[in-house]
Parts: C-alpha cells; sequence; structure tokens
C-alpha cells in the first residue's frame, strides 16, 4: 500500500494564479470606478465603495487560498492490491475496487477512471507529483491489461442437504393436496341474485 499527496510546488502556482487574478480583477474595477467619477465630485461615500471593494477582494482571495491551503493538506490518494482510495476535505471518502475499474481517459487535468457503462467515477488529478502521477497511470493501466479474477472469501459446501436445518430438509409446500378433487366452473351454479 501507497499513498500519494498532491505536489507543494503547484500549491505555490495555484497559490500565483488566484492573487493575479484577484489583483487583476481588483486593479480593473478600479481604474473603471476612476473614469466612471472622473470631473464628478468624490465625496465620503465614493471612498467607501472603493474601499469595501478592496475589501472584498483581499477577503475573497485570502479565502480562496486558505482553502487551496486546506485541500492540499488533507488530499490523500492510497493505492493497493485491492484498489484505489481517495481522501479529501468536504468529500466522502471513495474506495473503487480493481475489478470494478474497466477504463481510464486522460485529461489535461489528470486521470478519470471509469466502471461499468462508462461511468466515470474518480479522477486522479495532475496536481500530484509528476512522477507519482505517472506510476499511478502505469499501476491502472497494468490493472485494465491483467484482468484478475475476483475472489471472494467463501466456504465450499459439498453436500448442500447436510448446511440446511433439519426442519427445512423435507418440508411440502402448504396449501391444496393432490388427493382433493378440484371443482370444474362447469359444476359450479350461480348463485341467485336477490330481486330489487
Amino acid at each position: 500500500m501507497k499513498s500519494y499527496r498532491l505536489d507543494p510546488e503547484k500549491l505555490k502556482e495555484q497559490k500565483r494564479n488566484i492573487i493575479l487574478m484577484y489583483s487583476i480583477t481588483l486593479v480593473v474595477l478600479l481604474v473603471l470606478n476612476f473614469f466612471l467619477y472622473r470631473g464628478r465630485e468624490v465625496n465620503t461615500n465614493t471612498f467607501l465603495m472603493l474601499g469595501l471593494i478592496v475589501v472584498m477582494f483581499a477577503f475573497f482571495g485570502w479565502n480562496a487560498i486558505r482553502q487551496r491551503q486546506t485541500i492540499w493538506d488533507q488530499y490523500e490518494l492510497t493505492v493497493d492490491e485491492t484498489g484505489i482510495r481517495q481522501k479529501q476535505p468536504k468529500a466522502a471518502e471513495i474506495f473503487l475496487p480493481r475489478v470494478e475499474i474497466t477504463d481510464a481517459k486522460e485529461s489535461k487535468y489528470g486521470l478519470t477512471l471509469m466502471v461499468k457503462d462508462k461511468q466515470p467515477v474518480m479522477g486522479i488529478p495532475k496536481l500530484l507529483a509528476s512522477a507519482d502521477y505517472e506510476e499511478i497511470k502505469a499501476i491502472v493501466n497494468d490493472w485494465l491489461r491483467d484482468v484478475k479474477p475476483v475472489v471472494l472469501d467463501v466456504k465450499v459446501i459439498d453436500d448442500a442437504q447436510a448446511a440446511l436445518p433439519v426442519d427445512e430438509i423435507n418440508v411440502e409446500p402448504e396449501g391444496e393436496s393432490e388427493d382433493q378433487p378440484v371443482d370444474s366452473p362447469e359444476d359450479q351454479q350461480p348463485t341467485e341474485s336477490p330481486e330489487a
């Protein structure tokens, strides 16, 4: 069994992208407000609005960075002979047995594992270290090439009658016995209906 975590170097890239996205959007909004209020009287409401915009973008950017950090801290992918287990924050733990994987599709975001009817079940992100991602991809491809039979942990019974409880061995079905005659519809007389 081997566990994999997201690559810390890719977290730095994610943080940089978040900072750039929120900073560029904030600068564009501030420039638009500057041109919108150019030639008009600037009062305290204008400064208050601009201050709130800056605070709002700073808060949402900080929250996005904090969420990414939580994902990097808590994400774990475990691969063993029985299958793949994925743990991530704010989501249920997923275990995908090896025998249920029928296909794997690769995209620019990672590897998507499919089960019967080509239903996607689990994604393996490319945010893992490159060597780890390639290792998992090779393991899954080996599993798809070498299909092993499913071995159930069951006990073989030679004599089924011996396994049944004594009271169930020679039980006859309840109901009518074959010795009693059955009335045919021709022999039955119609019931008289009451006259109104």
